[in-house]
């Protein structure tokens, strides 16, 4: 796996490392985000100790750790003190959770050590985001305040994206955003010099495939019933995004959906969206919910919900009649997402018409508004996303404006975004047209 994109994390932990103070730096993000490759890199030079946690009582987990450091204690403590006698002043322990769940001198016995005087560095990872970011501290109590700092691992954007790709074209380079989700493990996955199509295939469309199960078993992992999970997801990736659709379809009680759905959003699977603050709310749709992960939104969309079929059908045979007819409509959220990261980009460069304080999107009765920057005046620059197989003309920029005006917004600026480019007649000097080529 490339460091390409954590270029600014790498020299964070250097800059840690380099510091005369001890410190203890919490790395975590989801699997794939690269986590591992990253400490690597940042290990490969330096004298370490690197122990990764797997589930197990603090006997087992203590008797483990011990023999990595070839050193003989009951104590983590005595084992880390150890190392550090003899040279060792960085310490790594990946999925440190593992530990902490069964054993509660762990923290103490880190705390201890960051506190001596002599100085170290350890940095703590988990690939449990929710975990982190919900229940660390209460599993911590009070050695939590001896933390120096958290590095949260994302997945890429488009621009670090793009960067990895070399041989392929732009067109192609969004349907692969869109699939991978940007997860660095799953774009070190992708070859680029075969097609889409035969990367679907090979990776989703055979019992050997990379990511047959992988959405599956990524939710397992994260959550015991897994049944009712599916079938939200499932109902999520057909495009029922309303609590009541959900309930309307599946039965279950909407206090058991919000349940669920608050599971899947602290794990930042769904994400519950929230329209454009204006006065137009009379024209709004609210209480919307959808998968926010791509990559698990392309697999229950296309895998999940047709399984039965993939084991009995050819894998090009599947794609050709599952699959290909509706990957425009699915690249659409990440197109908006690229648009979106453009439009801050240009921001950031003072190259928008003016300087935007309050951004989001509208969700219309008739249609919905991708993107709002708004000025402290309430003027707006609209960005609007098109995916249809076909060039974006007048009447389409007419449409726009339409639901502008039903969300109350005072449209002054528009950056319209195509897949497949711009009729002729579409011009205007408030009007920017940029295809998929100059992203």
């Amino acid at each position: 796996m490339s460091m390409i994109g954590r270029e600014d994390q790498l020299k964070s932990l250097n800059q840690n490392y380099a510091s005369s103070k001890s410190n203890l730096t919490i790395l975590y993000g989801r699997h794939g985000t690269g986590k591992t490759t990253l400490i690597k890199e940042f290990i490969k030079d330096k004298k370490s100790f690197y122990y990764k946690a797997v589930p197990a009582d603090d006997f087992e987990q203590n008797g483990m750790f011990g023999r990595a450091a070839g050193v003989e204690s009951d104590s983590y403590y005595e084992i880390m003190k150890t190392l550090r006698d003899r040279g060792i002043m960085l310490f790594v322990v990946e999925e440190f959770h593992n530990i902490i769940k069964t054993d509660s001198d762990f923290m103490s016995d880190v705390s201890r050590l960051v506190r001596d005087e002599s100085k170290v560095m350890v940095i703590l990872s988990c690939s449990s985001v929710a975990w982190v970011e919900n229940s660390m501290v209460k599993a911590m109590g009070n050695y939590a305040f001896n933390i120096n700092a958290f590095m949260k691992l994302k997945e890429f954007s488009y621009s670090d994206f793009i960067n990895r790709f070399h041989n392929t074209e732009p067109r192609e380079l969004l349907y692969i955003y869109a699939i991978t989700g940007g997860n660095p493990g799953y774009v070190d996955r992708w070859n680029e010099n075969i097609s889409i199509k035969e990367n679907i295939c090979r990776l989703f469309l055979t019992d050997k495939g990379a990511w047959y199960k992988e959405a599956l078993n990524y939710v397992k992992d994260e959550f015991r019933e897994i049944s009712v999970y599916n079938t939200i997801l499932s109902c999520l990736a057909m495009g029922k995004n309303k609590l009541n659709d959900i309930h309307e379809y599946t039965g279950y009680g909407r206090d058991k959906i919000s349940v669920y759905l608050k599971n899947l959003i602290a794990r930042e699977i769904v994400e519950k969206i929230f329209s454009y603050d204006v006065f137009g709310n009379e024209n709004t749709r609210k209480g919307l919910y959808r998968i926010q992960d791509s990559f698990i939104e392309f697999w229950y969309r296309y895998i999940y919900q047709d399984w039965s079929r993939i084991d009995v059908t050819e894998p090009y045979e599947f794609y050709d009649s599952h699959i290909e007819d509706r990957l425009e409509e699915f690249v659409k959220n990440a197109f908006i997402r690229i648009a979106g990261e453009m439009l801050e980009i240009l921001g950031d460069m003072h190259k928008l018409p003016f300087e935007a304080v309050r951004k989001g999107s509208w969700y219309g009765k008739n249609g919905d508004i991708h993107l709002i920057f708004e000025d402290k005046d309430g003027n707006g620059i609209i960005g609007q996303v098109y995916v249809d197989d076909r060039k974006v003309c007048m009447e389409d920029f007419d449409r726009l404006r339409e639901n502008v005006q039903l969300a109350g917004i005072n449209g002054r600026f528009y950056y319209l975004f195509s897949i497949n480019g711009f009729s002729d007649d579409l011009k205007a000097d408030n009007i920017a047209t940029i295809g998929i080529e100059e992203l």
